[in-house]
């Protein structure tokens, strides 16, 4: 139907914005052999592309190594922020099987993704100029699912998922909570979460210890929530591991910090 397309919309829609992992040593890794590289990098995005259409999903653009799309828009999802989380997971899945089959074994360094993921209003229609456009969407909840997934690399894990997300599936997955940030351009701090695949009895458990780590943070006990981060690096099979090294460093800074007693304990970001 194209009125679906070239007709407007507002309405609440999951986005995802992914990003590739490791590209400038796949790229050195080709020299001069851009047909080479381009043919990989085909790969790299029909492979992280199939779960998508596969949940029905909108790819909106690819832009370099990065892609975008949404759920719940054109084809209604009415469960699209749980579609969202499991695509996501599917995408991180379809990257290792892209390095087992095509990566490793020509002998290239080996890729990762990055993803995230936000719920909220979007408004959709083609857009563009009068000479070019494209099926499109806009809002402020596109806008913090890029910064969401830009934020990636810093706290050490794979795919973030904003609290609005986790709000409406949190019964099907296991999130843990990574931070309260005010992303850049942002003055409402907005939570973020992770979420683990392939989960363990134990982690129930670890995860407790994880959210009373956050409690000690909260409570300007920085000192604790350190000694607990250290206690918490091998639970989750080590998953966590690079983020839990990220917050010792976060706490030690705030140690330095003259803070307010009625500290929110949201951390305000000055980058993208």
């Amino acid at each position: 139907n194209p009125a679906l397309i070239k007709d407007g919309m507002k309405r609440e829609i999951s986005i995802c914005f992914s990003d590739l992992r490791g590209f400038t040593p796949l790229g050195e890794s080709f020299g001069d052999d851009v047909k080479g590289l381009t043919r990989i990098m085909n790969g790299y995005m029909d492979s992280i592309t199939q779960p998508i259409l596969d949940a029905d999903g909108m790819v909106i653009k690819y832009i370099g190594d990065a892609s975008m799309h949404v759920h719940n828009a054109p084809t209604d999802d009415p469960d699209h922020a749980d579609t969202s989380v499991r695509v996501g997971l599917q995408m991180l899945r379809a990257v290792e099987k892209f390095n087992e089959d095509f990566v490793v074994p020509e002998g290239r360094p080996p890729v990762g993704m990055g993803a995230g993921i936000n719920t909220g209003l979007g408004y959709l229609g083609e857009m563009g100029s009068t000479k070019r456009h494209s099926y499109d969407v806009l809002g402020d909840a596109v806008s913090t699912a890029a910064r969401i997934e830009s934020k990636c690399k810093e706290y050490g894990c794979l795919l973030l998922v904003g609290g609005a997300t986790v709000e409406q599936c949190k019964q099907d997955w296991f999130f843990l909570k990574i931070d309260d940030l005010a992303v850049k351009g942002k003055t409402v701090g907005v939570a973020i979460y992770t979420v683990l695949d392939d989960v363990k009895p134990h982690y129930k458990a670890s995860k407790r210890r994880h959210e009373d780590m956050h409690k000690m943070y909260k409570q300007q006990r920085f000192q604790e929530a350190i000694e607990a981060c250290n206690k918490l690096k091998p639970q989750f099979e080590g998953k966590m591991e690079k983020y839990y090294d990220m917050w010792i460093e976060r706490c030690e800074y705030m140690l330095t910090q003259d803070l307010p007693e009625d500290w929110s304990g949201i951390f305000v970001a000055t980058t993208k």
